[in-house]
């Protein structure tokens, strides 16, 4: 019996950081182009799905040397040079496209190779023929099992190792010419043409961008044709990072449409001027209703205004489409999706199977399911908008949205299945085969069971080097909260204080002092900096020996405590603000004093010695017990332990079991059931 998933509507506000993987379309071009360069290449950040991993054990099949660790999100590959180990092999891409052109194109740079090749049943059903017979004026020819010219899944590829004056048909897919694209530079004097045009040109240039991150930049002529000026190995840029998949954002941008007032979603790493045509739906999720806003290098998404109908283009970024078309149904006018007659030869017949599902929901579209199962040239749909429609069918029980093994259905129908339609929390979708979602996003729906929390705010305590810092950095980035550094703001202000001359003696100096400083916030990833006259002290001035002996008896005045503590309070309302799922904020009087009504506080505790080694082996020469002795005198908000809050000794405890506790205190109050 076929797996299914029940989707429960969101009934409170989705709220949290979006835990969205690398990009499949980076991450693989990334291993084809890391693979071609000369060296060793470290991805971060890489995607570990079906499709990439299909590619990964591709290429050790092939003689590669590839380290992968799925948990850091980190391949470490040793390129080759252009040479390619294995002289003959029998590969399997299962249902990747990606992989199934890449690697085509990847193995006819062997000379005298000799490699079987096959994919799933849909897989063969795919677009090849473009690549193969583009390969072939080349001498790399692809055959049946009985000899004959194939055009598609399986084959048995024979290469010749030359690359000529190419020319191919992509119009069925881009992936067809940027595989070709890649492996240019490795043959001086080859060159790559279109016959006609392409679908989702952005990839194309995604390609010709990464082409030149690793060394080897594509020119074209005026004829239009692609060539490499300085062929050669690719050269590795020893470290590559890999951007958040674009269009699995589309479905975190979509969310806080349809789970109520309030939402708030924030998209690390979400860079829309980045490599990724996808993140071109942003603009159309804007015209359609969407709220986002970008901060530095990250999007966050409010509650949508409206869901407004309209016609629109997806040629570029058709991944995208299914997106929007299920929102479609709860828009206040039709939706008209155009240009994407291409995604009927995808993962499955895209086009007839978001008709087909959206009908069993109730809901009509043009052309109708049976128009698109005799036409296959139709390329566009009309949603028409009718929430009696999808009440009427959700009466009747949960209907099963099929997904014909294609990941993005499951994903596009999820988004709608969490808009609390009956009002009572009741589900009224179920996803057939949620596992599909392997292919890109293997945890989108824990991803997207993450985002159903609280706000919460948390308070660590702790003398110096407690672990405090290393602890919430890790806790706020595990769980999607913006973490506050307090003891930098300290830092922060008495490297102003000792610039304007004032001494913690003088306290009229320091009054003055504070008088000109003005006080702001900049987020970096996960952390809010303090901004002091506009600009963040670096790490190096506020770590610096004059500091180290100044921090504490400037930070024990009164003045200054009671000058700093509403922009400490105020951080709570930035990170709300921010699309966080709540804040972890750490210093000596968070519990205490600045959020003595946090949802959970925790005091950090270690003898004195391991204190001691802590800051020796950051190069820093605190004296533990001189801190500890003026913060817990003080007469301004003294270091103690607040009254209620659980105290962890971390003396004999690993960074990662610390964390692990942690979060499991704070688990209960951050989810909602």
């Amino acid at each position: 019996m076929t797996e299914s998933l029940l989707i429960k509507p969101f009934r409170t506000p989705a709220r949290g950081v979006a835990q969205i993987p690398g990009s499949k379309s980076i991450t693989n071009r990334a291993l084809i182009l890391a693979a071609l360069a000369e060296g060793e290449t470290l991805l971060t950040g890489a995607l570990f799905s079906r499709d990439t991993k299909i590619l990964i054990q591709s290429l050790r099949t092939l003689g590669f040397k590839i380290l992968d660790d799925e948990v850091a999100g980190t391949i470490r590959v040793q390129g080759m040079a252009g040479n390619i180990p294995a002289k003959e092999g029998s590969l399997h891409v299962g249902n990747a496209g990606t992989a199934a052109r890449f690697l085509t194109a990847f193995l006819a740079l062997s000379h005298q190779g000799k490699y079987a090749m096959d994919g799933d049943v849909a897989m063969r059903a795919r677009p090849m023929s473009g690549l193969l017979n583009s390969l072939a004026s080349s001498q790399t020819f692809a055959y049946t099992a009985e000899g004959k010219p194939a055009q598609a899944f399986p084959f048995i590829l024979q290469t010749s190792g030359q690359l000529k004056d190419l020319t191919v048909d992509a119009s069925a897919s881009s992936q067809l010419l940027s595989a070709l694209l890649m492996v240019l530079p490795l043959r001086a004097g080859a060159s790559v043409k279109m016959s006609g045009e392409t679908v989702s040109e952005p990839f194309v240039v995604m390609t010709e961008k990464m082409c030149a991150q690793f060394g080897r930049p594509l020119s074209r002529d005026t004829q239009g044709r692609w060539f490499c000026p300085n062929p050669g190995a690719y050269l590795s840029p020893k470290i590559y990072p890999i951007e958040p998949d674009a269009t699995a954002a589309s479905y975190f941008i979509a969310l806080p449409a349809v789970t109520g007032k309030d939402a708030c979603v924030r998209l690390q790493g979400y860079q829309p001027q980045g490599l990724q045509g996808d993140t071109a739906f942003a603009e159309v999720a804007k015209q359609y209703g969407a709220d986002i806003r970008f901060e530095g290098d990250s999007a966050i998404v409010h509650s949508w205004s409206d869901l407004r109908g309209g016609d629109f283009d997806f040629n570029q970024f058709s991944d995208t489409f299914l997106t929007l078309a299920t929102l479609a149904p709860l828009a206040n006018k039709p939706t008209v999706i155009r240009q994407i007659a291409h995604t009927r030869k995808q993962e499955t017949d895209r086009l007839l199977a978001m008709a087909t599902e959206l009908n069993r929901l109730g809901v009509k579209v043009e052309p109708s399911p049976e128009a698109l199962q005799a036409d296959t040239s139709l390329s566009s749909l009309t949603i028409y908008p009718s929430r009696e429609a999808l009440l009427k069918t959700a009466k009747k029980g949960p209907t099963s949205i099929h997904t014909y093994e294609d990941h993005r259905m499951a994903m596009s129908f999820g988004i709608l299945g969490s808009y609390d339609l009956l009002g009572d929390g009741t589900p009224w979708i179920k996803i057939e085969d949620p596992s599909c979602t392997g292919k890109t996003f293997p945890r989108f729906f824990e991803a997207l069971e993450a985002l159903r929390s609280r706000f919460v705010t948390i308070a660590i305590d702790g003398g110096a080097a407690s672990g405090k810092s290393s602890t919430a950095r890790a806790v706020a980035q595990h769980l999607g909260l913006m973490h506050v550094d307090t003891g930098a703001h300290y830092r922060t202000l008495t490297v102003g204080l000792l610039k304007a001359n004032a001494l913690p003696t003088n306290i009229a100096s320091v009054e003055k002092a504070l008088a000109q400083f003005k006080l702001g916030s900049a987020l970096r990833g996960f952390s809010s900096h303090c901004l002091l006259n506009g600009k963040i002290a670096s790490e190096a001035e506020i770590r610096s020996p004059e500091v180290n002996a100044m921090v504490s008896a400037f930070a024990a005045l009164p003045v200054v405590r009671n000058y700093i503590l509403n922009y400490q309070r105020s951080q709570v309302e930035l990170a709300q603000a921010s699309g966080f799922a709540g804040l972890i904020m750490e210093g000596r009087d968070i519990g205490s004093v600045v959020l003595p009504q946090a949802t959970l506080r925790i005091f950090l505790e270690a003898d004195a010695e391991a204190r001691r080694l802590r800051r020796s082996s950051e190069g820093q020469s605190d004296s533990i017990v001189q801190r500890d002795l003026l913060d817990s005198t003080r007469t301004a908000a003294p270091l103690i332990c607040p009254q209620g809050a659980v105290r962890i000794d971390n003396t004999k405890l690993s960074l990662a079991e610390v964390v692990q506790e942690i979060e499991g205190l704070i688990a209960p109050a951050l989810h909602v059931s």
